[in-house]
Protein backbone atom coordinates (compact mmCIF):
# COMPACT_ATOMS: atom_id res chain seq x y z
CA UNK A 1 0.00 0.00 0.00
CA UNK A 2 2.73 2.42 0.98
CA UNK A 3 4.83 1.69 -2.43
CA UNK A 4 1.31 2.16 -4.39
CA UNK A 5 1.11 5.93 -3.00
CA UNK A 6 4.54 6.25 -3.43
CA UNK A 7 4.34 5.66 -7.21
CA UNK A 8 0.88 7.72 -7.36
CA UNK A 9 2.60 10.51 -5.70
CA UNK A 10 5.75 10.46 -8.35
CA UNK A 11 3.24 10.14 -11.17
CA UNK A 12 1.32 13.87 -9.71
CA UNK A 13 5.08 15.19 -9.63
CA UNK A 14 5.44 13.85 -12.78
CA UNK A 15 2.10 15.01 -14.14
CA UNK A 16 2.48 18.82 -12.61
CA UNK A 17 5.85 19.08 -13.69
CA UNK A 18 4.54 18.24 -17.36
CA UNK A 19 1.94 21.11 -17.23
CA UNK A 20 4.22 23.50 -15.84
CA UNK A 21 6.73 22.78 -19.10
CA UNK A 22 3.55 23.09 -21.34
CA UNK A 23 2.37 26.05 -19.93
CA UNK A 24 6.27 27.51 -19.63
CA UNK A 25 6.95 26.70 -23.52
CA UNK A 26 3.10 27.95 -24.35
CA UNK A 27 3.86 31.26 -23.00
CA UNK A 28 7.21 31.41 -23.91
CA UNK A 29 5.96 30.74 -27.60
CA UNK A 30 2.99 33.46 -26.84
CA UNK A 31 5.74 36.51 -26.08
CA UNK A 32 7.86 35.61 -28.84
CA UNK A 33 5.27 35.78 -31.73
CA UNK A 34 3.82 39.05 -29.68
CA UNK A 35 6.75 41.01 -29.54
CA UNK A 36 9.11 39.61 -31.93
CA UNK A 37 7.50 38.55 -34.82
CA UNK A 38 5.79 40.76 -37.26
CA UNK A 39 4.80 38.69 -40.11
CA UNK A 40 1.46 37.51 -39.75
CA UNK A 41 2.24 34.07 -41.22
CA UNK A 42 5.18 33.60 -38.85
CA UNK A 43 3.44 34.64 -35.83
CA UNK A 44 0.04 32.20 -36.81
CA UNK A 45 2.56 29.06 -36.76
CA UNK A 46 4.52 29.97 -33.62
CA UNK A 47 1.31 30.57 -31.78
CA UNK A 48 0.06 27.20 -33.37
CA UNK A 49 2.94 25.59 -31.95
CA UNK A 50 1.79 26.70 -28.73
CA UNK A 51 -1.44 25.44 -28.59
CA UNK A 52 0.01 22.14 -29.06
CA UNK A 53 1.83 22.30 -25.52
CA UNK A 54 -1.04 24.16 -23.72
CA UNK A 55 -4.39 24.82 -25.79
CA UNK A 56 -6.33 26.50 -22.85
CA UNK A 57 -4.76 30.28 -22.85
CA UNK A 58 -6.95 32.70 -24.32
CA UNK A 59 -3.91 35.46 -25.08
CA UNK A 60 -2.83 32.57 -27.49
CA UNK A 61 -5.98 32.51 -29.23
CA UNK A 62 -6.87 35.93 -28.84
CA UNK A 63 -3.28 36.77 -30.79
CA UNK A 64 -4.34 34.50 -33.25
CA UNK A 65 -7.52 35.87 -34.02
CA UNK A 66 -5.27 39.23 -34.38
CA UNK A 67 -3.30 37.58 -36.74
CA UNK A 68 -5.97 35.99 -39.06
CA UNK A 69 -7.35 39.71 -39.13
CA UNK A 70 -4.76 41.20 -40.18
CA UNK A 71 -4.34 38.91 -43.15
CA UNK A 72 -7.86 39.25 -44.09
CA UNK A 73 -7.39 43.37 -44.37
CA UNK A 74 -4.27 42.70 -46.30
CA UNK A 75 -5.98 40.70 -48.67
CA UNK A 76 -9.01 43.10 -48.74
CA UNK A 77 -9.72 43.09 -52.55
CA UNK A 78 -9.18 38.84 -52.94
CA UNK A 79 -12.28 37.81 -51.91
CA UNK A 80 -12.41 33.85 -51.35
CA UNK A 81 -8.99 34.82 -48.99
CA UNK A 82 -9.95 37.33 -47.02
CA UNK A 83 -13.18 35.68 -46.40
CA UNK A 84 -11.34 32.39 -45.10
CA UNK A 85 -9.04 34.80 -43.44
CA UNK A 86 -11.88 36.81 -41.35
CA UNK A 87 -13.25 33.40 -40.78
CA UNK A 88 -10.39 31.95 -38.72
CA UNK A 89 -10.31 35.01 -37.36
CA UNK A 90 -13.59 35.17 -35.38
CA UNK A 91 -13.30 31.55 -35.01
CA UNK A 92 -10.12 32.20 -32.48
CA UNK A 93 -11.90 35.22 -31.18
CA UNK A 94 -14.72 32.66 -30.24
CA UNK A 95 -12.27 30.29 -28.74
CA UNK A 96 -10.59 33.10 -26.55
CA UNK A 97 -13.90 33.97 -25.31
CA UNK A 98 -15.05 31.01 -24.06
CA UNK A 99 -11.72 30.62 -22.09
CA UNK A 100 -11.82 34.37 -20.97
CA UNK A 101 -15.23 35.99 -21.52
CA UNK A 102 -14.17 39.36 -19.35
CA UNK A 103 -12.06 40.22 -21.94
CA UNK A 104 -12.84 43.78 -23.26
CA UNK A 105 -10.03 43.67 -25.84
CA UNK A 106 -11.02 39.98 -27.11
CA UNK A 107 -14.65 41.52 -27.39
CA UNK A 108 -13.47 44.51 -29.16
CA UNK A 109 -11.33 42.74 -31.71
CA UNK A 110 -13.93 40.05 -32.12
CA UNK A 111 -16.47 43.01 -33.52
CA UNK A 112 -14.00 43.86 -35.80
CA UNK A 113 -13.53 40.87 -37.29
CA UNK A 114 -17.46 40.54 -37.31
CA UNK A 115 -17.65 43.95 -39.03
CA UNK A 116 -15.06 43.55 -41.92
CA UNK A 117 -17.42 40.76 -42.91
CA UNK A 118 -20.42 42.89 -42.98
CA UNK A 119 -18.51 44.87 -45.52
CA UNK A 120 -17.95 41.99 -47.71
CA UNK A 121 -21.65 40.32 -47.20
CA UNK A 122 -23.59 43.60 -46.00
CA UNK A 123 -26.87 41.42 -45.78
CA UNK A 124 -25.08 38.98 -42.85
CA UNK A 125 -26.63 38.92 -39.73
CA UNK A 126 -23.10 39.02 -37.87
CA UNK A 127 -23.73 40.42 -34.51
CA UNK A 128 -20.85 43.19 -34.27
CA UNK A 129 -22.85 45.46 -32.11
CA UNK A 130 -23.46 43.30 -29.34
CA UNK A 131 -19.59 42.72 -29.35
CA UNK A 132 -18.67 46.34 -28.91
CA UNK A 133 -21.33 46.86 -26.41
CA UNK A 134 -19.81 44.29 -24.80
CA UNK A 135 -15.96 45.55 -25.13
CA UNK A 136 -17.54 48.89 -23.85
CA UNK A 137 -19.16 48.00 -20.80
CA UNK A 138 -16.31 45.88 -19.97
CA UNK A 139 -13.85 48.52 -20.40
CA UNK A 140 -14.94 51.35 -18.62
CA UNK A 141 -15.34 54.81 -19.88
CA UNK A 142 -12.01 56.14 -18.98
CA UNK A 143 -10.12 53.56 -21.52
CA UNK A 144 -8.77 54.10 -25.48
CA UNK A 145 -11.61 51.15 -26.57
CA UNK A 146 -14.35 53.07 -25.08
CA UNK A 147 -13.48 56.18 -27.07
CA UNK A 148 -12.81 53.61 -30.53
CA UNK A 149 -15.92 51.85 -29.79
CA UNK A 150 -18.18 55.19 -30.25
CA UNK A 151 -15.78 56.37 -32.65
CA UNK A 152 -16.62 53.22 -34.69
CA UNK A 153 -20.24 53.25 -34.16
CA UNK A 154 -20.55 56.85 -34.97
CA UNK A 155 -19.27 55.92 -38.36
CA UNK A 156 -22.17 53.24 -38.83
CA UNK A 157 -25.08 55.60 -37.22
CA UNK A 158 -27.26 55.15 -40.81
CA UNK A 159 -27.05 50.86 -39.93
CA UNK A 160 -27.92 51.14 -36.30
CA UNK A 161 -31.21 50.43 -35.38
CA UNK A 162 -32.76 53.40 -32.77
CA UNK A 163 -31.51 51.23 -29.46
CA UNK A 164 -28.15 50.79 -31.10
CA UNK A 165 -28.11 55.03 -31.92
CA UNK A 166 -28.88 55.42 -27.98
CA UNK A 167 -26.28 53.36 -26.82
CA UNK A 168 -23.83 55.27 -29.51
CA UNK A 169 -25.05 59.11 -28.04
CA UNK A 170 -24.86 57.37 -24.06
CA UNK A 171 -20.81 56.27 -24.75
CA UNK A 172 -20.36 59.46 -27.25
CA UNK A 173 -21.69 61.37 -24.36
CA UNK A 174 -19.12 60.67 -21.65
CA UNK A 175 -16.55 60.12 -23.97
CA UNK A 176 -17.29 64.01 -24.63
CA UNK A 177 -17.92 65.02 -21.36
CA UNK A 178 -14.59 63.39 -19.92
CA UNK A 179 -12.39 65.01 -22.69
CA UNK A 180 -13.92 66.39 -25.20
CA UNK A 181 -10.57 68.77 -26.72
CA UNK A 182 -8.58 65.50 -27.68
CA UNK A 183 -11.82 63.62 -29.14
CA UNK A 184 -13.49 66.30 -31.55
CA UNK A 185 -10.39 66.54 -33.74
CA UNK A 186 -11.48 62.94 -34.80
CA UNK A 187 -15.25 63.07 -33.86
CA UNK A 188 -16.16 65.99 -35.47
CA UNK A 189 -15.17 64.84 -38.87
CA UNK A 190 -16.88 61.49 -38.54
CA UNK A 191 -20.15 63.20 -37.55
CA UNK A 192 -19.96 65.17 -40.33
CA UNK A 193 -19.57 62.52 -43.02
CA UNK A 194 -22.00 59.88 -41.78
CA UNK A 195 -24.17 61.91 -39.23
CA UNK A 196 -24.66 65.52 -40.19
CA UNK A 197 -27.16 65.43 -37.94
CA UNK A 198 -27.65 68.64 -35.29
CA UNK A 199 -29.91 67.04 -33.01
CA UNK A 200 -27.42 64.42 -32.41
CA UNK A 201 -24.56 66.64 -31.70
CA UNK A 202 -26.75 68.62 -29.45
CA UNK A 203 -27.68 65.17 -27.31
CA UNK A 204 -23.78 64.71 -27.07
CA UNK A 205 -21.98 68.38 -26.94
CA UNK A 206 -20.86 68.77 -23.22
CA UNK A 207 -22.16 72.17 -21.74
CA UNK A 208 -18.82 73.83 -21.91
CA UNK A 209 -17.92 76.81 -23.64
CA UNK A 210 -14.35 75.61 -24.94
CA UNK A 211 -16.86 72.64 -26.37
CA UNK A 212 -19.31 75.50 -27.91
CA UNK A 213 -16.49 77.39 -29.73
CA UNK A 214 -14.77 74.37 -31.07
CA UNK A 215 -17.92 73.15 -32.99
CA UNK A 216 -18.86 76.49 -33.85
CA UNK A 217 -15.68 77.15 -35.39
CA UNK A 218 -15.87 73.59 -37.13
CA UNK A 219 -19.34 74.45 -38.34
CA UNK A 220 -17.75 77.57 -39.98
CA UNK A 221 -14.64 76.01 -41.64
CA UNK A 222 -16.94 72.99 -43.43
CA UNK A 223 -19.58 75.70 -44.54
CA UNK A 224 -22.23 73.92 -42.48
CA UNK A 225 -25.36 75.68 -40.80
CA UNK A 226 -24.27 79.29 -39.66
CA UNK A 227 -27.41 79.55 -37.29
CA UNK A 228 -25.78 76.61 -35.19
CA UNK A 229 -23.02 78.10 -35.73
CA UNK A 230 -24.04 81.50 -33.91
CA UNK A 231 -25.98 79.25 -31.22
CA UNK A 232 -23.14 77.60 -30.21
CA UNK A 233 -21.72 80.68 -29.85
CA UNK A 234 -23.93 82.73 -28.14
CA UNK A 235 -24.16 79.80 -25.75
CA UNK A 236 -20.35 79.80 -24.87
CA UNK A 237 -20.47 83.63 -24.10
CA UNK A 238 -23.26 83.09 -21.34
CA UNK A 239 -21.21 80.35 -20.15
CA UNK A 240 -18.08 82.35 -19.90
CA UNK A 241 -20.37 85.62 -17.99
CA UNK A 242 -21.53 83.03 -15.66
CA UNK A 243 -17.81 82.11 -15.32
CA UNK A 244 -16.38 85.74 -15.04
CA UNK A 245 -19.35 85.85 -12.53
CA UNK A 246 -18.30 83.30 -10.35
CA UNK A 247 -14.39 84.39 -11.04
CA UNK A 248 -15.11 87.51 -9.40
CA UNK A 249 -16.90 85.91 -6.71
CA UNK A 250 -14.00 84.14 -5.84
CA UNK A 251 -11.86 86.76 -6.32
CA UNK A 252 -13.75 88.81 -3.56
CA UNK A 253 -13.71 86.31 -1.38
CA UNK A 254 -10.26 85.67 -1.48
CA UNK A 255 -9.82 89.78 -0.98
CA UNK A 256 -12.22 89.74 2.08
CA UNK A 257 -9.55 87.54 3.81
CA UNK A 258 -6.93 89.47 2.45
CA UNK A 259 -5.23 86.99 -0.05
CA UNK A 260 -4.59 89.95 -2.25
CA UNK A 261 -2.52 87.99 -5.18
CA UNK A 262 -5.14 85.53 -4.96
CA UNK A 263 -7.74 87.75 -5.59
CA UNK A 264 -6.20 89.86 -8.61
CA UNK A 265 -5.26 86.57 -10.88
CA UNK A 266 -9.24 86.04 -10.08
CA UNK A 267 -10.43 89.15 -11.70
CA UNK A 268 -7.86 89.44 -14.11
CA UNK A 269 -9.32 86.01 -15.34
CA UNK A 270 -12.86 87.74 -15.02
CA UNK A 271 -11.92 90.18 -16.88
CA UNK A 272 -10.12 88.10 -20.18
CA UNK A 273 -13.48 86.28 -20.03
CA UNK A 274 -15.38 89.25 -20.52
CA UNK A 275 -13.01 90.56 -23.30
CA UNK A 276 -13.82 87.76 -25.23
CA UNK A 277 -17.89 88.44 -25.33
CA UNK A 278 -18.61 89.91 -28.47
CA UNK A 279 -22.29 89.58 -28.10
CA UNK A 280 -23.44 86.41 -30.64
CA UNK A 281 -26.90 86.90 -28.82
CA UNK A 282 -27.62 89.92 -30.98
CA UNK A 283 -27.70 87.82 -33.97
CA UNK A 284 -29.56 85.03 -32.61
CA UNK A 285 -32.23 87.14 -31.08
CA UNK A 286 -31.70 86.23 -27.40
CA UNK A 287 -30.92 88.00 -24.69
CA UNK A 288 -29.00 85.78 -22.61
CA UNK A 289 -26.72 88.07 -21.24
CA UNK A 290 -28.41 91.10 -20.02
CA UNK A 291 -26.25 94.11 -20.71
CA UNK A 292 -26.54 96.38 -17.59
CA UNK A 293 -25.58 92.94 -15.65
CA UNK A 294 -22.78 92.90 -17.87
CA UNK A 295 -22.12 96.87 -17.83
CA UNK A 296 -21.75 96.23 -13.74
CA UNK A 297 -19.92 93.38 -13.66
CA UNK A 298 -17.49 94.97 -16.06
CA UNK A 299 -17.54 98.41 -13.29
CA UNK A 300 -16.88 95.87 -10.36
CA UNK A 301 -13.93 94.01 -12.32
CA UNK A 302 -12.22 97.23 -13.31
CA UNK A 303 -12.86 98.79 -9.99
CA UNK A 304 -11.39 95.53 -8.02
CA UNK A 305 -8.45 95.36 -10.71
CA UNK A 306 -7.89 99.16 -9.51
CA UNK A 307 -7.41 98.36 -5.82
CA UNK A 308 -5.33 95.30 -6.42
CA UNK A 309 -2.94 97.57 -7.95
CA UNK A 310 -3.56 100.33 -5.46
CA UNK A 311 -3.12 97.87 -2.11
CA UNK A 312 0.13 97.38 -3.83
CA UNK A 313 1.42 100.69 -3.55
CA UNK A 314 1.53 101.61 -7.11
CA UNK A 315 1.75 104.83 -8.96
CA UNK A 316 -1.05 106.12 -11.66
CA UNK A 317 0.30 105.04 -14.03
CA UNK A 318 -0.28 102.13 -13.44
CA UNK A 319 -3.82 102.00 -12.24
CA UNK A 320 -4.51 104.57 -15.50
CA UNK A 321 -6.04 102.08 -18.22
CA UNK A 322 -8.45 100.51 -15.12
CA UNK A 323 -9.12 103.91 -13.44
CA UNK A 324 -10.27 105.40 -16.96
CA UNK A 325 -12.24 101.98 -17.83
CA UNK A 326 -14.15 102.09 -14.44
CA UNK A 327 -15.21 106.08 -15.48
CA UNK A 328 -15.97 105.45 -18.44
CA UNK A 329 -18.75 102.93 -17.34
CA UNK A 330 -19.53 104.60 -13.57
CA UNK A 331 -22.30 107.14 -13.46
CA UNK A 332 -23.50 106.84 -10.13
CA UNK A 333 -22.28 109.93 -8.10
CA UNK A 334 -22.25 108.40 -4.81
CA UNK A 335 -20.07 105.35 -6.33
CA UNK A 336 -17.40 108.10 -7.81
CA UNK A 337 -17.41 109.94 -4.63
CA UNK A 338 -16.03 106.77 -2.87
CA UNK A 339 -13.86 105.97 -5.01
CA UNK A 340 -12.23 109.75 -4.79
CA UNK A 341 -12.20 109.15 -0.86
CA UNK A 342 -10.28 105.83 -1.77
CA UNK A 343 -7.55 107.20 -3.98
CA UNK A 344 -6.98 110.22 -1.91
CA UNK A 345 -7.04 108.23 1.64
CA UNK A 346 -4.15 106.41 0.20
CA UNK A 347 -2.41 108.97 -1.06
CA UNK A 348 -2.89 108.95 -4.99
CA UNK A 349 -4.57 112.16 -5.34
CA UNK A 350 -5.32 115.31 -2.86
CA UNK A 351 -7.99 116.22 -1.16
CA UNK A 352 -8.51 119.90 -2.68
CA UNK A 353 -7.98 120.84 -6.25
CA UNK A 354 -5.11 122.98 -6.31
CA UNK A 355 -3.61 124.09 -9.44
CA UNK A 356 -0.17 122.85 -9.14
CA UNK A 357 1.13 121.57 -12.52
CA UNK A 358 4.19 119.80 -11.75
CA UNK A 359 2.26 116.46 -11.95
CA UNK A 360 -0.08 116.87 -14.74
CA UNK A 361 -1.24 113.10 -14.19
CA UNK A 362 -2.38 113.52 -10.43
CA UNK A 363 -3.66 117.17 -11.49
CA UNK A 364 -5.80 115.48 -14.56
CA UNK A 365 -7.47 112.61 -12.25
CA UNK A 366 -8.64 115.33 -9.76
CA UNK A 367 -10.38 117.40 -12.27
CA UNK A 368 -11.95 114.14 -13.62
CA UNK A 369 -13.23 113.45 -10.34
CA UNK A 370 -14.30 117.07 -10.05
CA UNK A 371 -16.39 116.53 -13.16
CA UNK A 372 -18.06 113.99 -12.67
CA UNK A 373 -19.10 115.39 -9.63
CA UNK A 374 -20.24 118.60 -11.43
CA UNK A 375 -17.67 121.06 -9.47
CA UNK A 376 -17.28 122.97 -12.21
CA UNK A 377 -15.99 126.63 -10.05
CA UNK A 378 -13.16 124.69 -8.92
CA UNK A 379 -12.19 123.12 -11.92
CA UNK A 380 -12.53 127.17 -13.25
CA UNK A 381 -10.29 128.58 -10.47
CA UNK A 382 -7.78 126.01 -11.67
CA UNK A 383 -8.29 126.91 -15.15
CA UNK A 384 -7.93 130.83 -13.81
CA UNK A 385 -4.50 129.96 -12.32
CA UNK A 386 -3.32 127.99 -15.68
CA UNK A 387 -3.97 130.96 -17.49
CA UNK A 388 -1.76 133.76 -14.87
CA UNK A 389 0.94 130.41 -15.23
CA UNK A 390 4.04 129.48 -17.19
CA UNK A 391 3.62 126.21 -17.77
CA UNK A 392 6.70 123.51 -19.30
CA UNK A 393 4.84 120.45 -20.25
CA UNK A 394 7.70 117.50 -20.64
CA UNK A 395 6.61 115.44 -24.10
CA UNK A 396 5.26 113.01 -22.19
CA UNK A 397 3.10 114.76 -20.29
CA UNK A 398 1.35 116.23 -23.50
CA UNK A 399 -1.74 113.86 -23.15
CA UNK A 400 -2.29 114.88 -19.92
CA UNK A 401 -1.61 118.31 -20.31
CA UNK A 402 -4.37 118.29 -23.32
CA UNK A 403 -7.41 116.63 -21.21
CA UNK A 404 -6.80 118.56 -18.27
CA UNK A 405 -7.32 121.38 -21.42
CA UNK A 406 -10.21 119.37 -22.55
CA UNK A 407 -11.81 118.95 -19.17
CA UNK A 408 -11.26 122.72 -18.07
CA UNK A 409 -13.09 123.75 -21.27
CA UNK A 410 -15.68 121.66 -20.28
CA UNK A 411 -16.12 123.49 -16.98
CA UNK A 412 -16.42 126.84 -18.96
CA UNK A 413 -19.07 125.46 -21.18
CA UNK A 414 -21.77 124.02 -18.60
CA UNK A 415 -20.88 127.34 -17.18
CA UNK A 416 -22.07 129.03 -20.20
CA UNK A 417 -18.55 130.87 -20.31
CA UNK A 418 -18.22 130.56 -23.77
CA UNK A 419 -15.18 132.70 -24.72
CA UNK A 420 -13.19 131.34 -21.91
CA UNK A 421 -14.55 127.68 -23.15
CA UNK A 422 -13.36 128.13 -26.10
CA UNK A 423 -9.93 129.71 -25.15
CA UNK A 424 -8.91 126.09 -23.75
CA UNK A 425 -10.40 123.98 -26.49
CA UNK A 426 -8.13 125.90 -28.60
CA UNK A 427 -5.25 125.31 -26.71
CA UNK A 428 -6.42 121.52 -26.67
CA UNK A 429 -6.75 121.32 -30.67
CA UNK A 430 -3.01 122.79 -30.79
CA UNK A 431 -1.97 119.60 -29.12
CA UNK A 432 -4.40 117.26 -30.82
CA UNK A 433 -5.69 118.86 -34.11
CA UNK A 434 -7.20 115.07 -34.90
CA UNK A 435 -9.02 114.69 -31.81
CA UNK A 436 -12.90 115.69 -32.93
CA UNK A 437 -14.63 115.99 -29.86
CA UNK A 438 -12.83 118.35 -29.36
CA UNK A 439 -13.73 120.25 -32.92
CA UNK A 440 -17.31 118.92 -32.41
CA UNK A 441 -17.53 121.35 -28.93
CA UNK A 442 -15.46 124.28 -30.29
CA UNK A 443 -18.27 124.21 -33.49
CA UNK A 444 -21.36 124.31 -30.82
CA UNK A 445 -19.58 127.55 -29.39
CA UNK A 446 -19.31 129.13 -32.87
CA UNK A 447 -23.04 128.01 -33.32
CA UNK A 448 -24.45 129.63 -30.04
CA UNK A 449 -22.53 132.76 -30.39
CA UNK A 450 -23.09 133.21 -34.41
CA UNK A 451 -19.43 133.07 -35.73
CA UNK A 452 -20.95 132.03 -39.30
CA UNK A 453 -17.08 131.86 -40.62
CA UNK A 454 -15.72 129.80 -37.73
CA UNK A 455 -18.52 127.18 -37.88
CA UNK A 456 -17.59 127.05 -41.42
CA UNK A 457 -13.58 126.42 -40.79
CA UNK A 458 -14.69 123.80 -37.99
CA UNK A 459 -17.21 122.02 -40.76
CA UNK A 460 -13.74 121.63 -42.98
CA UNK A 461 -11.54 120.65 -40.31
CA UNK A 462 -14.19 118.02 -39.21
CA UNK A 463 -14.88 116.56 -42.81
CA UNK A 464 -10.99 116.27 -43.35
CA UNK A 465 -10.75 114.41 -40.37
CA UNK A 466 -14.06 112.16 -41.29
CA UNK A 467 -12.55 108.80 -43.62
CA UNK A 468 -13.70 109.18 -47.18
CA UNK A 469 -17.17 107.68 -47.83
CA UNK A 470 -15.34 105.53 -50.45
CA UNK A 471 -11.87 103.88 -49.48
CA UNK A 472 -10.68 101.40 -52.16
CA UNK A 473 -8.56 99.12 -50.37
CA UNK A 474 -7.30 98.00 -53.82
CA UNK A 475 -8.23 94.15 -52.96
CA UNK A 476 -6.60 93.47 -50.12
CA UNK A 477 -6.24 89.51 -48.97
CA UNK A 478 -8.03 88.19 -46.26
CA UNK A 479 -6.68 84.46 -45.21
CA UNK A 480 -9.67 81.75 -43.58
CA UNK A 481 -8.94 82.53 -39.71
CA UNK A 482 -7.29 85.76 -39.68
CA UNK A 483 -8.34 89.14 -38.76
CA UNK A 484 -8.34 92.28 -40.84
CA UNK A 485 -8.61 95.54 -38.66
CA UNK A 486 -9.38 98.98 -39.52
CA UNK A 487 -9.31 101.87 -37.29
CA UNK A 488 -12.35 104.49 -38.52
CA UNK A 489 -13.16 108.10 -37.64
CA UNK A 490 -16.80 108.81 -37.12
CA UNK A 491 -18.70 111.66 -35.63
CA UNK A 492 -21.33 109.99 -34.02
CA UNK A 493 -23.65 109.54 -36.46
CA UNK A 494 -25.37 106.47 -37.71
CA UNK A 495 -24.29 105.43 -40.77
CA UNK A 496 -24.81 102.24 -43.64
CA UNK A 497 -21.68 100.42 -43.64
CA UNK A 498 -21.07 98.99 -46.94
CA UNK A 499 -18.23 96.57 -47.69
CA UNK A 500 -17.17 95.10 -51.18
CA UNK A 501 -15.82 91.67 -51.83
CA UNK A 502 -14.32 90.07 -54.66
CA UNK A 503 -15.46 87.20 -55.38
CA UNK A 504 -14.09 83.93 -56.74
CA UNK A 505 -17.01 81.55 -58.62
CA UNK A 506 -15.10 78.59 -57.40
CA UNK A 507 -15.01 77.04 -54.24
CA UNK A 508 -17.09 77.51 -51.34
CA UNK A 509 -19.61 80.50 -50.04
CA UNK A 510 -17.36 82.86 -48.18
CA UNK A 511 -18.51 82.87 -44.57
CA UNK A 512 -18.06 86.30 -43.24
CA UNK A 513 -17.78 87.89 -39.44
CA UNK A 514 -18.02 91.63 -39.25
CA UNK A 515 -16.72 93.14 -36.05
CA UNK A 516 -17.43 96.99 -35.01
CA UNK A 517 -16.26 97.95 -31.54
CA UNK A 518 -15.42 94.76 -30.53
CA UNK A 519 -19.37 93.61 -31.06
CA UNK A 520 -20.36 91.32 -33.37
CA UNK A 521 -22.85 93.21 -35.99
CA UNK A 522 -22.41 90.97 -39.57
CA UNK A 523 -22.40 87.41 -40.17
CA UNK A 524 -22.98 85.15 -42.92
CA UNK A 525 -22.57 83.54 -46.12
CA UNK A 526 -21.61 86.00 -48.99
CA UNK A 527 -24.46 85.70 -51.20
CA UNK A 528 -23.32 88.80 -53.64
CA UNK A 529 -20.10 90.99 -53.75
CA UNK A 530 -21.74 93.43 -51.15
CA UNK A 531 -22.60 93.75 -47.39
CA UNK A 532 -24.39 96.28 -45.80
CA UNK A 533 -24.44 96.93 -41.77
CA UNK A 534 -26.29 99.92 -40.41
CA UNK A 535 -24.49 101.17 -37.33
CA UNK A 536 -24.22 103.57 -34.44
CA UNK A 537 -21.01 104.79 -34.29
CA UNK A 538 -19.42 106.55 -31.15
CA UNK A 539 -17.34 110.27 -31.57
CA UNK A 540 -13.63 109.42 -32.88
CA UNK A 541 -11.91 106.34 -33.26
CA UNK A 542 -13.95 102.99 -34.50
CA UNK A 543 -12.27 99.90 -34.96
CA UNK A 544 -13.80 97.72 -37.75
CA UNK A 545 -12.58 94.23 -37.85
CA UNK A 546 -13.22 91.28 -40.97
CA UNK A 547 -12.49 87.71 -40.55
CA UNK A 548 -13.37 84.77 -43.42
CA UNK A 549 -13.90 82.22 -41.42
CA UNK A 550 -14.45 79.25 -43.91
CA UNK A 551 -12.19 80.66 -46.48
CA UNK A 552 -10.12 83.69 -47.93
CA UNK A 553 -11.52 86.74 -49.62
CA UNK A 554 -10.88 89.69 -50.71
CA UNK A 555 -11.57 93.32 -49.79
CA UNK A 556 -12.10 96.01 -52.43
CA UNK A 557 -14.20 98.72 -51.19
CA UNK A 558 -15.43 100.32 -47.74
CA UNK A 559 -18.05 102.74 -47.95
CA UNK A 560 -20.55 104.49 -45.85
CA UNK A 561 -23.84 106.92 -45.69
Amino acid sequence: MESVKKGLFIALLIIIGALEAALYWNTHLYYQAKEKIENSHEKIEVLEKANLFYPFNDLVYYELGKAYFNLGVENIGRTDIRDAYLRESTENFTRSLAINPASPFSHFNFAQSLLYQTYAAPSSDLKYFEEYKKAAFLTGHHSQIFYEVGKILFSRWEWLSPEEREFTLEITKKILNRKWRETFRTLLPIWEMNVKDYEVMEKVLPEDPGAYRWYARFLGEKSLSSDVRQQKLALAEFLEFEKAKNTHTLGVNKWRYYQIQEACNHFKSALSLLKGINFYQDLVGQELIEPSEFDELQKSVYLNLLKCRVDGETSLDEIEEFLQSYLSLENKLVSVEELETYLIDRGLIEKRLEGSFEDLKRLYFQILFASRQSRYREIMRVGNLLQQSLVVVPEDQREDYRRILKLIGDAYLKSDYLYDAEKFYQKAYEIEPSNLETLFKMRRIYERLNEVRKVQAMNWRIRNLLPQREILVRGIAIEKGKRHSRRLVFDERKIMLVLQFRRSREGETPLISVYFNERIVWEDYLRDNFISIPLDTQIGENVLVISPVNRGVGLLKIQYR
